[in-house]
């Protein structure tokens, strides 16, 4: 049965009686002097009288029994929360962590107001000095570790982090803060434990969803990641982390069902990845890799859309086909449109950035491909080679710029400049040495585009471009037909390209 306020309060100044009667009969004794501290400081509510009085016996103890951290610590308290004077409070906080380096309450409040004032490397000592003479000091080794997570001092963070876990198993920022510097190790397998187990505790810990997620699209896991901003959203719908880490997931999802054949699936992934691109577009349409994004997930879209016979209930005649395909073919050159739009957004944005000119040049030249006049009229320079120009009149040290001219270029003297100087920069380019064996090949040098295949082969076996141009060079090499056959066989299998 629960007491009620009146005997509550007749138990209250019977303790204040006795106390003070003890005082009385024994004025030294420190222990009286701080049990009636704080029998007034606990009872008293925050009437500031009681306080006061609860102060004075505070210091009275203090005096005679200089190592009694209790009283040092209700001092502090003292001075911070009723009289303001910041002085005396952090001298009586420092002495109360002194002497009982495992009092967290103390420890937190002079950290704080060490904080406020802007006194970080004294914090930073403070509780290195706490944690040294304690291994039980974990509110020091929590502060320790996101003092080290702030400077970006990784492995430090990582120490005081798991130490302090030890002390506050269930608090789910020290999760989180480990997984921050798991993850800027480049430890990634335990970063996303540590956020997990973060996302365990508090399941609305939005970074923690958006940070694994960004780890599993970064090692390919495409399908975790996209559930984890899906749950980041959930939370926050307009979270542009999210959605642009939800945007990239489904985007890489789409390229692995489209390497497994899957391409009407690939499709309707990129059809969602484009929708979530553009609403992040509106959130934050000042942020240029939004846009970038959205022209990748455009771009991808116009080469890999699938055609399809369209109403399968309706009779596939002659008009039926090319109505299909026009459709098909309309699709396409709107989602390069789009593509081209948005990479000319990103890059009005940041002029600076030399690989959006590539990718400008590449939409353009998937543009130009539809046309029907495509490769006919071939003016002196193409506007999507003077967009690779201009990437690498910014970078003109990029291997990859150059091996996208080489691909751009509509004259095969350029072409063969520009693959060779990609390769000069990175002579384990195997795409450049496949293309350039391409190109020998349609100039018929036979023996060039032999060895250009051969090194592209030693380079990267699982290109399908050489092996199709070693089956292609039958004749030439004369090889049985067992092995014609297999090289095709092998080009085919791994991705079906055009000779």
């Amino acid at each position: 049965m629960s007491k009620t306020e009146k005997e509550e309060d007749e138990e209250f100044r019977a303790q204040l009686t006795h106390l003070e009667e003890s005082v009385e009969d024994h004025p030294e004794d420190p222990s009286l002097r701080f049990n009636l501290g704080l029998l007034l400081w606990e009872k008293g509510g925050q009437f500031k009288e009681f306080k006061e009085k609860a102060a004075e016996h505070f210091v009275i103890s203090a005096k005679l029994n200089p190592h009694n951290a209790a009283a040092f610590a209700y001092l502090g308290h003292y001075y911070s929360r009723f009289t303001a004077d910041s002085q005396r409070a952090l001298k009586c906080y420092e002495r109360a962590i002194t002497l009982n380096p495992d009092d967290s309450e103390s420890g937190e409040s002079l950290c704080d107001m060490l904080d406020h004032s802007g006194k970080e490397t004294l914090e930073q000592a403070v509780c290195g000095e706490a944690s040294e003479k304690s291994p039980r000091a974990f509110w020091a080794f929590r502060r320790l570790g996101y003092l080290h997570l702030h400077h970006r001092r990784w492995s430090e963070a990582v120490q005081s982090l798991q130490h302090a876990i030890r002390g506050y198993p269930t608090c789910a920022d020290l999760w989180e803060a480990l997984g921050l510097a798991y993850q800027r190790l480049g430890m990634f397998t335990a970063a996303t434990k540590s956020y997990g187990r973060a996302i365990e505790l508090d399941d609305t810990r939005v970074f923690a969803l958006v940070e694994s997620g960004n780890i599993f699209l970064m090692i390919g896991s495409f399908r975790k990641g996209v559930e984890q901003f899906q749950r980041a959203l959930e939370i926050s719908p307009q979270n542009v982390s999210a959605n642009y880490g939800l945007a990239s997931g489904l985007l890489g999802l789409s390229k692995e069902c489209m390497n497994l054949g899957a391409f009407k699936w690939g499709a309707s992934l990129l059809e969602d990845a484009g929708k979530v691109a553009e609403v992040n577009g509106q959130l934050a349409g000042n942020v240029s890799c939004i846009w970038k994004l959205h022209g990748d997930i455009q771009l991808t879209y116009a080469k890999c859309f699938p055609w399809t016979k369209g109403d399968h209930s309706a009779e596939f005649d002659v008009d039926t086909f090319e109505a299909s395909i026009f459709s098909w073919k309309q699709t396409c050159h709107l989602a390069a449109m789009s593509a081209k739009r948005s990479y000319q957004r990103a890059l009005h944005l940041v002029p600076w950035q030399a690989n959006l000119y590539i990718d400008i040049g590449i939409t353009l030249d998937l543009i130009s491909s539809m046309n029907e006049n495509y490769g006919l009229d071939l003016y002196p320079w193409q506007l999507s080679e003077k967009m690779a120009l201009g990437g690498l009149s910014l970078e003109g040290d990029n291997y990859e710029f150059w091996l996208a001219l080489g691909c751009l270029s509509g004259h095969n003297a350029m072409k063969q400049h520009a693959l060779i100087r990609g390769l000069q920069l990175d002579v384990s380019s195997a795409v450049a040495w496949s293309y350039l064996g391409k190109l020998y090949r349609e100039e018929d040098e036979k023996k060039l585009a032999r060895q250009a295949f051969d090194c592209a082969r030693s380079v990267d076996p699982s290109l399908a471009l050489p092996w199709a141009g070693m089956a292609a060079d039958a004749n030439a090499r004369e090889p049985t037909t067992d092995e014609a056959f297999e090289s095709c066989l092998r080009a085919v299998q791994i991705f079906p390209v055009k000779i």
